[in-house]
């Protein structure tokens, strides 16, 4: 079963769909012995650990093994992240379990309007609607930095990529404040991604570029997003492919380079894809305007202790098709 997470969705709420008929606490408890559903909470590795033993022993197929791999807080519920593995490779998969271990459920929706993730941030008190943060309220730097946590076959974290590829195109000497990192984790001696094999390749392929061949990166980058193959942007943007190479086979290298990346995300809390830090603090690009080139330009610009001459150049402002500036 190559793609195990439709099947369990329907499993899920067929239990859940139950749990409501039975109008019981804790209704889900006889269901194969879990140890997963429980009226007393657990700390979140214990919670998160029961998740993973009881997809494994109830919900994948033969030769399907799921492994616990973190566990971070968002919107009140746990988000588990595991490593599947079947016939056809590795895959990070998120599943999300309420904080008690009743309720474990592999996707949600966005709610419009709703709180968007925010990473490693202060929570907000019951009650209150968050606020929207201003140019004042954004952490200052004489050199700001703002990282972008993407995974690379994201089409949400494709378009952050395109915008700033737009920005650094526009304004180039805001590059060296930009910097795109990948969401994902190493796995014996291998990088796993949320999206399969394929997606840890190219997200390596895309590191070793970024630290080996800075200069290339963004025409790089820009190439595989007009759905050219990674091939034939290797040669276009003139990466010298045999470092890259080099540097995909070397784990002195690339996987050191993708294990600082992935250590950062785990230490930000960063859940999906794209997540804006911009000097070390989680921000949201929609306090300013809206995943555009010119709400994301403003937001790095208000890191400037003071902005330089190019914060002053307007860039796009149209804003992407509503529903359609969502994260992996």
């Amino acid at each position: 079963m190559d793609t195990p997470w439709k099947l369990i969705s329907l499993v899920f709420f067929i239990l859940f769909a139950f749990s409501i008929l039975l109008g019981i606490s804790g209704a889900y408890n006889p269901l194969a012995g879990s140890a997963l559903f429980t009226k007393n909470p657990q700390n979140p590795p214990d919670t998160a650990q029961a998740a993973v033993v009881f997809i494994n022993n109830n919900l994948l197929g033969m030769g399907e093994t799921s492994r616990l791999l973190n566990v971070t807080e968002e919107s009140g519920v746990y988000r588990i992240s595991t490593e599947f593995t079947s016939k056809t490779g590795k895959k990070i998969i998120d599943a999300y379990m309420t904080k008690d271990g009743k309720l474990l459920f592999p996707s949600y929706y966005t709610i419009p309007g709703g709180q968007q993730n925010t990473g490693a941030q202060a929570p907000s008190v019951a009650g209150q609607t968050p606020q929207k943060k201003t140019c004042a309220d954004v952490r200052k730097a004489d050199t700001p930095v703002m990282q972008a946590f993407v995974v690379s076959h994201c089409p949400y974290g494709t378009q952050m990529q395109a915008i700033l590829a737009d920005i650094i195109t526009r304004i180039p000497s805001l590059s060296q404040n930009i910097k795109v990192r990948y969401i994902g984790d190493v796995s014996q001696g291998t990088v796993v991604s949320m999206h399969g094999p394929a997606e840890a390749a190219e997200n390596l392929r895309q590191i070793c570029i970024r630290e080996e061949q800075a200069d290339k990166y963004w025409e790089y980058v820009s190439c595989t997003l007009s759905s050219q193959s990674s091939g034939t942007c290797v040669i276009r943007s003139g990466v010298d492919n045999s470092t890259l190479t080099s540097c995909i086979n070397d784990n002195s290298r690339g996987i050191a380079y993708a294990q600082e990346d992935f250590s950062l995300s785990h230490t930000f809390g960063v859940t999906g894809s794209p997540t804006l830090i911009l000097n070390n603090v989680t921000v949201r690009e929609f306090d300013f305007g809206g995943r555009t080139p010119e709400a994301i330009k403003s937001l790095l610009c208000c890191g400037f202790a003071t902005q330089p001459e190019g914060c002053g150049i307007s860039l796009a402002s149209s804003q992407v098709p509503a529903g359609s500036a969502g994260q992996c």
